[in-house]
């Protein structure tokens, strides 16, 4: 299963990062492009959207400022005004006061009326006295601010702001005065006074700061700074004149303002260009899925025949390479599973013959070592030793005959052959020991390949034991090293030289069949059964004979 996810990491993953890096560089170098060449324009169209306001701002504070002009000409045509302007009361008298009470009380019903950018509104006669039943205003006239206005023929205007104290009503304000001069409305040219309408400068100031990053100076038709919210040191000045009054209008629009609407422009086209390749990831993944799908099941298969499966057909309509490719698959599995088991078969046959010759090499030499000894009994006339040897030497050939050389026995089945081969030639030679059994414990019931210790202890015998013309030693050992069972056959008999030794060793690693014939049985079973999982060795035994030694690990037939 890891082979198969490295699989798709490998042709997926691979072309997914090239398609999606070509995607990438195509929309960032086109995004790009549109980037640079866009934001001078936004930047432009940001300008001119806070300039825009700039001059909606500044139109509406002079379009009420000039309303509050035509408001204060309105006034002085009042009756009331003109009357007492244009009467002959004596000063101090008591019917000049009540008449000024009237006035005042007129012009408190106008200021009423406006709103709450007028402060207040009092008259001043041609002598410059401020007419009013209380001495509030009485020093504003001849304030520096007034100077101009205060003047005769100046029909009227804007003051410079200054500080008042209104004292019980709303204290010290910032504020900003306009005069208006005060003529007969009968027609003649006779200037009658002044009317001064005190303005909350504050209200001014609000109206005109409502973008902190938009700084405005306001100058009216006669050339006084109404308001100054200008820097001396900041970014580049623009001035706009309103109508044919003369009103100008000069501002500064903050770069920063500007530099962090442009940041936030950025960030949602870096968010959208994200949101957007975060989907045509998507997208691309999912069709790539589908076409690398195919590919990928083709790759599974191949990857499941080459660890051995010979039954793998892959279904693939696509109609196209992949489709073709699976084709070519199928045929190719059905034609290795044709020629393995041909291959099976022809290897099955020749393991099959070597096992035949191998036996047909194993029976004569039995058959012919057992007929001596029969001979040897005859000569002595020992009839009824005769009989018992055919008897058992038929038990052993039921067992010898059998072709099957890679059947399975019982350590303690192989042990009774053993013992009986030995009773046959005990009758035949003299000098032939009884066996030394060594087996391991919980082993008699292991399995072993048949008659697998009859070559070993034959060759021991008549290779050992019979030329030595003495008792000799013949020991068999079986046990289990975790899970290899070994095995060794022991004499002491007159073993052979290293010369000797070398040169068997020589012929069983090239399969070459010499004069041990037992040997070469034993080794060549080994590898037919076992393959590289056994062991093969003979070696000369220290005080005399010849040990040989084996060894198979189980399980791994």
């Amino acid at each position: 299963m890891q082979t198969d996810y490295k699989a798709k990491t490998k042709i997926f993953w691979k072309i997914s990062r090239v398609v999606l890096i070509s995607v990438m560089i195509c929309v960032l170098c086109t995004s790009g492009f549109i980037y640079s060449y866009m934001i001078p324009m936004i930047e432009e169209a940001l300008l001119d959207k806070k300039r825009d306001m700039c001059r909606n701002m500044c139109r509406q504070e002079i379009n009420e400022l000039e309303e509050i002009e035509v408001y204060a000409r309105n006034i002085t045509f009042d009756d009331a005004v003109q009357n007492f302007l244009k009467g002959n009361d004596i000063q101090g008298s008591y019917v000049y006061y009540t008449r000024i009470l009237d006035m005042e009380r007129r012009l408190k019903d106008y200021k009423m009326i406006y709103g709450s950018i007028i402060q207040d509104i009092f008259v001043i006669d041609d002598q410059g006295k401020v007419l009013e039943t209380v001495n509030t205003y009485c020093d504003l006239p001849g304030e520096a601010v007034f100077s101009r206005l205060m003047e005769a023929g100046e029909a009227s205007g804007f003051t410079e702001r200054y500080s008042f104290n209104y004292r019980g009503t709303t204290g010290e304000k910032n504020t900003l005065a306009f005069v208006n001069s005060i003529y007969d409305k009968t027609g003649v040219s006779v200037e009658l006074g002044k009317l001064v309408l005190l303005l909350d400068a504050d209200e001014i100031d609000r109206a005109l700061s409502l973008d902190e990053d938009i700084r405005i100076r306001l100058t009216s038709p006669d050339g006084t700074v109404l308001f100054d919210g200008l820097k001396e040191e900041g970014s580049a000045v623009y001035v706009d004149r309103f109508g044919d009054a003369g009103w100008e209008a000069a501002y500064q629009i903050e770069n920063k303002a500007i530099a962090e609407e442009i940041g936030r422009i950025s960030s949602m086209v870096i968010a959208v260009l994200a949101a957007v390749l975060a989907c045509m990831s998507i997208v691309l993944i999912m069709v790539l899925s589908r076409v690398v799908k195919p590919l990928e099941t083709l790759i599974r298969g191949m990857q499941r025949v080459a660890v051995g499966s010979r039954s793998e057909h892959i279904e693939i309509h696509t109609g196209d390479e992949c489709e073709q490719a699976a084709n070519v698959f199928n045929s190719m599995v059905e034609s290795i599973d044709l020629y393995t088991q041909e291959l099976v078969e022809s290897e099955k046959k020749q393991y099959e013959a070597r096992l035949k010759m191998l036996s047909y090499q194993l029976n004569p030499h039995f058959i012919y070592n057992t007929l001596n000894a029969i001979i040897c009994l005859a000569r002595k006339q020992d009839y009824e030793g005769i009989i018992d040897l055919t008897r058992e030497f038929i038990v052993l050939l039921q067992s010898l005959l059998r072709t099957d050389l890679s059947a399975m026995t019982t350590v303690e089945r192989e042990q009774e052959h053993i013992e009986n081969y030995l009773r046959v030639l005990q009758k035949c030679y003299r000098n032939v020991p009884d066996i030394m059994w060594e087996i391991g414990e919980d082993i008699e019931r292991e399995e072993i390949p048949r008659m697998i210790l009859y070559p070993l202890v034959e060759n021991s015998i008549f290779h050992g034991i019979v030329p030595s013309d003495r008792l000799c030693m013949l020991r068999v050992s079986i046990t289990r090293q975790n899970e290899w069972t070994m095995v060794a056959v022991e004499d002491d008999g007159i073993g052979c030289s290293e010369e000797e030794l070398e040169e068997i060793r020589k012929q069983l690693a090239s399969e070459r069949v010499g004069s041990h014939i037992g040997l070469f049985n034993v080794n060549g079973r080994l590898r037919l059964i076992y393959g590289d999982s056994c062991l093969f060795s003979i070696e000369r035994r220290a005080g005399g004979g010849t040990v040989i030694r084996f060894g198979f690990c189980n399980g791994k037939r």
